[in-house]
C-alpha cells in the first residue's frame, strides 16, 4: 500500500468518527442547509465570506499596492446582495500613478469591472427556488460526478435551482460567466413515485436525474480538434433510512464524456468517440455531519469530477490536462472517492474529500470556518491540491518539481493548488482587523483576446467595518 493509500484510508477512519460521534445528537431540521439543523453545505461555506469595507496593504507576487475596499451585504431574508469594490493603488519611482482591481487586472474589461457586483441572490440553496447572480465556488450539480468544487474565479456568473415544493420535480443549472458564457449546463430530476400523502415511504424519495454540461473552448488536449467538451450523464438514488436523526442512501452515476479518440488504420483524422464513467455511492446525513464514499470506475480519456475548481486554471498548464494516460491492457481504471461535512460546535464547520485511482495521482479539498469559539476571533481557511505527487506542470524549471514525493507535494502550493487563509480580530462592534493569504487564479487577456488564468499569491492586511445589513 503506498502514501496516499494510507492518507484515504486515514480519512475514511477519520470521516466514520465522526458521522458515528455524532449520530443521535439532534434531529434533522428539513433539508440539508448552513444552519444548526443539519450539516455544513460545502457551496454556502465557500460563498460566505464576510468581507471589510476600509483600508489595508496587499502584496501581490512581491509588489506592494495600498488597498482600499468597500464590501457591504444586504440580507433581506429571500433577497440579498453584495458590493466588491477593491482599489489597489500603486506608485512607481517615475511618478506613476496606478489603480488596479483586486486581483491586479486592469479596469479595461467588463468581466473586471462588473466584479464590483459581487452577488445578487434570491432564496438560498436548500429552497425551492433559488438563483445566484456574481461569484460562484464550490458549485456542484447533482452528486458531483461530473461536477464539484468548481468556481468561476470571481467571474460574474448564474446560477439556478428551481424545483416544486415537495422536489417532486426540479432542475439545477449554471453559466460561468454571463459576459461570456463558456462552460453551462445542468440536471433534471424527477421522483415518479413520490406521493403528497401516504405512498411508500422508501419510494416516496426515489429519485432519477439527467444532467448536461459543456465547454465550448475546452483544453486542446482534451479536444485537439477544437470541438466543444459535452458530457452526458444519468443517476438514480434510492433511500435505505429515512428518519429523523438519519438519512442513508444508495445512488449509481453513468457519465459520458466526448473525450476518447480513436486513429483509423485507412486515415490519419481523428474521430471522437465516447469515455464512460461509473460511480456507486452510499451517503449519511445525521443531524451535524454528513458523509459519503464512492467506487468508481472508467475507461482510458475518462476524468471522473471533471468540472472542478482547478478545471478553468489548467487550461493551457497540464500538457495532459490532468495527468490521466491511456488504460492499460483494456483495464478499466477504478478507485474511491470520500467526503465528509461536519458542524461539531455551531461555530464551526469542516469540510475534507479525497480521491485516488489506479495510474493516477490523487486529489485532495479541506474547508474549514469558525467564529466564536475564541472570543472576537474568526478564522476561514481552504485547500486543494490534485495530482498530488506528480511534477509542477506551469513551473517545470522549479527546484523539486521534477519528482516531489507524495508527502514532499502535499502542502507545497503550485498550479496544482489553491489555497486561502483568513484570520480576523474583531477590535470593537463591527471593526475588525485581518490577515489574509491567497494562493489563487486571475484571469489574464493575450494579445489575440484569448482568456486563461495564471496564479498568483496575494498577501493582504485590513482594518474595516464589517458592513452587513
Amino acid at each position: 500500500m503506498n502514501r496516499s493509500k494510507y492518507v484515504a484510508l486515514w480519512i475514511g477512519m477519520l470521516s466514520l468518527g465522526f458521522v458515528l460521534a455524532t449520530y443521535g445528537q439532534n434531529e434533522i431540521a428539513g433539508e440539508t442547509a448552513l444552519s444548526y439543523g443539519g450539516p455544513p453545505n460545502p457551496e454556502e461555506m465557500a460563498l460566505s465570506r464576510g468581507e471589510l469595507s476600509g483600508l489595508g496593504f496587499t502584496f501581490i507576487n512581491g509588489e506592494p499596492f495600498l488597498r482600499f475596499q468597500l464590501q457591504p451585504e444586504i440580507d433581506l431574508g429571500k433577497v440579498g446582495f453584495g458590493l466588491g469594490l477593491v482599489l489597489l493603488y500603486s506608485s512607481s519611482e517615475d511618478g506613476e500613478h496606478t489603480i488596479l482591481a483586486e486581483d491586479g487586472e486592469t479596469w479595461d474589461n467588463i468581466s473586471t469591472i462588473s466584479r464590483v457586483v459581487r452577488y445578487v441572490r434570491y432564496g438560498h440553496l436548500s429552497e425551492s427556488f433559488y438563483t445566484r447572480f456574481g461569484a460562484l465556488d464550490y458549485a456542484t450539480i447533482g452528486h458531483g460526478f461530473i461536477m464539484s468544487g468548481y468556481s468561476n474565479y470571481d467571474r460574474r456568473g448564474l446560477r439556478l435551482n428551481l424545483s416544486s415544493e415537495t422536489k417532486k420535480i426540479g432542475v439545477e443549472t449554471i453559466l460561468n460567466n454571463v459576459g461570456d458564457p463558456t462552460v453551462f449546463g445542468g440536471r433534471l430530476f424527477v421522483r415518479p413515485l413520490q406521493q403528497e400523502e401516504g405512498g411508500i415511504p422508501l419510494l416516496n424519495s426515489l429519485e432519477f436525474g439527467g444532467t448536461y454540461l459543456t465547454d465550448i473552448e475546452p483544453d486542446p488536449s482534451l479536444m485537439p480538434d477544437g470541438d466543444p467538451l459535452i458530457a452526458l450523464g444519468v443517476d438514480i438514488g434510492f433511500p435505505l433510512i429515512h428518519n429523523k436523526s438519519l438519512r442513508l442512501d444508495i445512488y449509481d452515476d453513468v457519465a459520458f464524456l466526448n473525450t476518447k479518440s480513436e486513429t483509423k488504420a485507412e486515415e490519419i483524422d481523428e474521430v471522437t468517440d465516447i469515455a464512460i464513467g461509473n460511480a456507486i455511492g452510499i451517503g449519511v446525513s445525521l443531524s451535524q455531519a454528513l458523509f459519503k464514499v464512492e467506487y468508481r470506475t472508467f475507461g482510458a480519456r475518462f476524468y471522473p469530477t471533471i468540472f472542478d475548481y482547478t478545471y478553468d486554471a489548467a487550461k493551457g498548464v497540464a500538457p495532459d490536462f490532468l495527468g490521466m494516460d491511456e488504460e492499460e491492457a483494456g483495464q478499466a481504471r477504478q478507485g474511491y472517492f470520500s467526503m465528509i461535512a461536519v458542524r461539531p460546535v455551531p461555530q464551526v464547520n469542516f469540510i475534507a474529500s479525497f480521491e485516488d485511482y489506479t495510474n493516477t495521482e490523487p486529489k485532495l479539498y479541506l474547508g474549514i470556518t469558525e467564529s466564536g469559539v475564541v472570543e472576537r476571533m474568526s478564522f476561514r481557511a481552504f485547500y486543494l491540491k490534485r495530482n498530488i505527487g506528480e511534477p509542477d506542470p506551469g513551473f517545470p524549471e522549479k527546484e523539486g518539481s521534477k519528482d516531489p514525493s507524495f508527502f514532499e507535494d502535499l502542502f507545497r502550493l503550485d498550479s496544482k493548488s489553491a489555497f486561502i487563509v483568513r484570520i480576523g480580530y474583531e477590535i470593537f462592534p463591527r471593526f475588525e482587523i485581518a490577515v489574509l493569504r491567497e494562493y489563487c487564479f486571475r484571469r489574464v487577456e493575450d494579445a489575440a483576446g484569448k482568456t486563461h488564468f495564471e496564479p498568483i499569491q496575494k498577501t493582504s492586511v485590513e482594518a474595516g467595518f464589517r458592513l452587513n445589513f
